[in-house]
């Protein structure tokens, strides 16, 4: 347990050291807010105001110290200059003066339910159907799931949503009247905000495209060696049914690799969804990313990355812990 802390301590430091330097690196982040046309007094208040001024270290310092679950409480009159556990910091929005926290809890839900459902329907359509093509090998609907997982996985996400954009929304219309772009979230004159279910078809088709292959893929191969074994040869010798061998032997040998590599794409598309987000309009953290990237608005950026990172290692530490109940060999 105090190893795996551990580890999650020091990946979250290594992805915040390698964020704060990449974005170290920009010319004059001071510049970008203020503008070009800006005067000189204007463009040196901002770096003063988002300490910008100081040296590379002392900004290091600072951030790397508000992240510090440790450290001085907030003034309120009673404790003043106490130190204590404390939440901690990612800063304030450099665009809206808002807490990053705020900003990112607030595009979260969006990501979660394109994800949730892209995950659902990868694993929905990838499993049964790389099962069957390892039980129909060399068939033709074992050359279609190859066939279509090998495209699924070389296609580029972006182009993968302009395809689907304009075949589901453009070209199909009349047929499945769907939008092409909108958020999870609109509102109804009548009834208030509610969730676009409308919306969410084309984004989640398109983002679950590349790990049904995935899935698809590995299901086949690990059933396939299954199906392999000579103790699946013998059962099948001594009369035990075919559906016994897939539910009792096949599928639950086979679901180790699936589920690894299903806990990995979940946490990705998390942070792999700003193309998709983009293109078709849903404000999830991918478009917040995509934001404030374009608007130069550096600790939403930072922030986001780490936020990201943290759930990326709940998402790992949560399916090793499923690995070792379904394998009892890996614990």
């Amino acid at each position: 347990m105090i190893k795996g802390l551990l580890k999650a301590g020091l990946v979250l430091w290594g992805s915040f050291t390698l964020v704060f330097l990449i974005f170290s690196a920009v010319p004059d982040p001071a510049r970008a807010l203020a503008g070009q046309q800006a005067s000189p007094e204007t463009v040196q208040a901002i770096r003063v105001k988002h300490g910008l001024d100081k040296s590379l270290g002392l900004q290091y310092a600072s951030a790397l110290a508000a992240l510090s679950p440790v450290g001085a409480l907030p003034d309120d009159g009673n404790r003043s200059g106490s130190w204590g556990l404390r939440a901690p910091s990612l800063g304030r929005s450099w665009i809206s003066e808002r807490p990053v926290v705020d900003v990112l809890m607030e595009a979260l839900p969006g990501t979660a339910i394109l994800a949730g459902v892209a995950m659902f329907l990868a694993l929905l359509l990838g499993l049964p159907t790389g099962l069957l093509a390892a039980m129909r090998p060399g068939s033709l609907w074992d050359r279609l799931v190859v066939g279509g997982s090998v495209l699924g996985m070389s296609a580029p996400s972006f182009f993968a949503a302009l395809a689907v954009g304009y075949v589901g929304a453009v070209l199909w219309y009349d047929r499945t009247g769907l939008p092409l772009t909108g958020s999870w979230i609109e509102v109804d004159p009548h009834l208030g905000p509610r969730i676009a279910w409308s919306h969410l078809i084309l984004p989640a088709i398109t983002l679950g495209m590349r790990p049904w292959a995935v899935l698809a893929q590995l299901m086949r191969g690990a059933a396939t060696d299954v199906l392999g074994q000579p103790h699946i040869k013998t059962a099948l010798a001594f009369g035990a049914s075919r559906r016994e061998i897939v539910l009792k032997h096949v599928v639950r040998n086979a679901l180790n690799p699936v589920l690894t590599s299903a806990s990995g794409w979940m946490a990705s598309m998390l942070a792999g969804a700003v193309f998709v987000e983009f293109v078709f309009g849903w404000r999830g953290l991918g478009y917040t990313l995509f934001d404030a990237l374009e608007q130069s608005d550096l600790p939403v950026v930072m922030g986001g990355v780490l936020f990201i990172s943290a759930i990326f290692i709940a998402i790992q530490s949560l399916t090793d812990m499923a690995y070792k109940r379904l394998d009892p060999r890996a614990r």
